[in-house]
């Protein structure tokens, strides 16, 4: 496990000498013994690097905050922590703040559990609005972005210039590319896990909207243009469906694209053996980004938390939205910064100096948009659109049959005739 120093080379971390044989969240753990005012933060980061980063931003807060600590405290995947408060809700008990998804705010407003943000001193203050809008609902701010992410393209320098390739802009030379390369190679070249994440940034591209004329469209022709292009490729063995496991654990060398979160980024680089490219995604024209898929969540406060809590949460979330600490985090983590002002501070300008290609990431994130803030969507995205998507790379069924089966239990979903 990475120790403390994981921030201390931008300061966020003092490196001091009575921490240095000490994680994050050892630190975290001793200052909440002291406080008279501890404040839990369910999360789902389930990566050691992730809750590193996020245990060494609480452990500097606390560090200013006498009698008061923030304590984050992993509740398993995204789904386990949502599975989690839910469960909280019918017991009484939930912590102050937690992570949520957009679904997930619209779901705990079912249930009248969050509190306005604004309303307990939070400041939104140069954080981008695309942000802010998405978890602001009948204009109240209810979450914060904290760690969002988009999809980059991530491609093995080394394998175009074997075959003189250059790097694609547009999904015309990207199809191109692949398939030249694989054909060469005697290997598929785009590799790819067959969910929706990856279905969303070439369906987003080519025009789909999941929301047409105020209902839910998971198999409009867009849709089924989107999954056949995943189709013939994998027929064609330019591409290879990874269906265990994450695609950056598993890189060799004819390894030649994939389509992945920014958050991969720090693994991507890990792992490669190889000259690791990474660009913006190739888009509908040449030389313009394809759309991205937002994706991360925000942070929530919950309304049934000790008054001292929820003050004490709004102030650790206008706490990591300074540039400076917003900067950090993005960088250690490969989220998008969620401050507009985070690129120009000291600390992303010397992150950027020897990273240029997470510039990339803020450019991407001009080019990005949000799956639907329903409160049934993390059942229709995992349940319903990303088992159609599976059955269909697997050669069980058509393009537009899964497509089609899945529009159908998504309106009875949407209509109760099914849970």
């Amino acid at each position: 496990m990475k120790k403390l120093a994981i921030l201390g080379a931008f300061g966020v971390i003092a490196a001091a000498t009575t921490w240095a044989q000490q994680t994050p969240a050892d630190v975290v753990k001793a200052q909440c013994a002291k406080a008279s005012n501890v404040t839990e933060f369910w999360h789902g980061f389930r990566d050691a690097v992730q809750q590193n980063v996020l245990n060494a931003l609480a452990a500097e807060f606390n560090k200013t905050n006498e009698g008061g600590c923030i304590l984050p405290i992993p509740q398993g995947g995204y789904a386990d922590l949502s599975t989690k408060i839910k469960a909280g809700f019918a017991a009484g008990k939930v912590p102050a703040m937690a992570q949520a998804f957009e679904n997930n705010i619209a779901l705990y407003l079912e249930a009248d559990k969050l509190i306005d943000l604004k309303s307990i001193g939070v400041r939104p203050q140069y954080i981008q609005k695309r942000f802010i809008d998405a978890a602001t609902f009948k204009g109240v701010l209810y979450g914060l972005p904290f760690n969002k992410s988009v999809q980059l393209m991530y491609f093995n320098k080394d394998l175009l210039k074997k075959f003189n390739a250059k790097a694609p802009t547009s999904l015309t030379e990207f199809t191109e590319v692949v398939r030249s390369i694989s054909k060469a190679q005697n290997a598929p070249a785009f590799w790819f896990q067959p969910t929706a994440s990856t279905f969303a940034p070439i369906f987003l591209t080519l025009g789909g909207e999941y929301e047409v004329n105020g209902k839910i469209q998971i198999n409009g022709a867009i849709a089924v243009k989107a999954l056949q292009w995943f189709l013939d490729l994998t027929k064609e063995k330019a591409a290879k469906p990874i269906t265990s496991g994450f695609i950056n654990s598993q890189l060799n060398d004819t390894f030649g694209f994939a389509l992945d979160t920014s958050a991969g980024m720090p693994f991507y680089k890990s792992a490669a053996k190889f000259n690791l490219g990474i660009s913006t995604l190739p888009g509908a024209k040449r030389g313009v980004p394809g759309v991205a898929l937002i994706q991360g969540t925000n942070l929530v406060v919950f309304n049934d938390a000790p008054k001292n809590q929820q003050a004490l949460a709004a102030k650790f979330m206008n706490f990591a939205m300074q540039p400076r600490n917003s900067a950090i985090f993005a960088t250690q983590t490969g989220y998008v910064p969620s401050s507009d002002l985070a690129s120009e501070t000291a600390e992303y300008k010397a992150f950027t100096k020897t990273n240029p290609d997470f510039d990339n990431v803020i450019k991407q994130a001009r080019f990005a948009d949000y799956e639907p803030r329903i409160s049934d969507w993390e059942a229709i995205r995992f349940n319903i659109l990303e088992a159609a998507i599976k059955e269909a790379v697997a050669g069980k069924a058509t393009a537009k049959d899964a497509l089609d089966k899945a529009q159908k239990q998504v309106e009875d979903l949407l209509s109760g005739r099914t849970k």
